[in-house]
């Protein structure tokens, strides 16, 4: 069993100079045995070009606003939204403001690659 105080990590995610210089900052929660967990800050205008993940995958905003693309279609979410997409589906996400957000991957294998 694992546990992570999702607050305190996104407060010390913060306090690192890649986030103080405006750039994504992330840490692997967990990673194998099928699922790989990632607690990212990004801060506004930061942008994950377009990528796919390895398994199907949940990104759940705890902070702030994103924009999220996938298959032609584009959400605006905030706080305590979850969004899912299977395996293989192309999208891309921008912090609209700064946000933290907490993504899952699960049946993955070697880690969290983009394609």
């Amino acid at each position: 069993m694992q546990r992570f105080d999702l607050s305190e990590e996104g407060r010390r995610l913060r306090s690192e100079r890649t986030y103080e210089e405006r750039r994504r900052n992330a840490i692997t929660l967990r990673k194998g045995e099928g699922m790989n967990v990632v607690l990212m800050t990004m801060g506004a205008g930061d942008r994950l070009d377009e990528h796919a993940a390895p398994g199907p995958f949940g990104l759940t905003v705890l902070e702030g606003r994103v924009r999220f693309e996938a298959a032609g279609e584009a959400s605006e979410v905030g706080e305590g939204v979850l969004i899912t997409c299977d395996a293989g589906v192309r999208h891309s996400v921008e912090a609209l403001e700064d946000a933290l957000c907490l993504l899952t991957v699960a049946g993955a294998r070697s880690g969290i690659g983009d394609s």
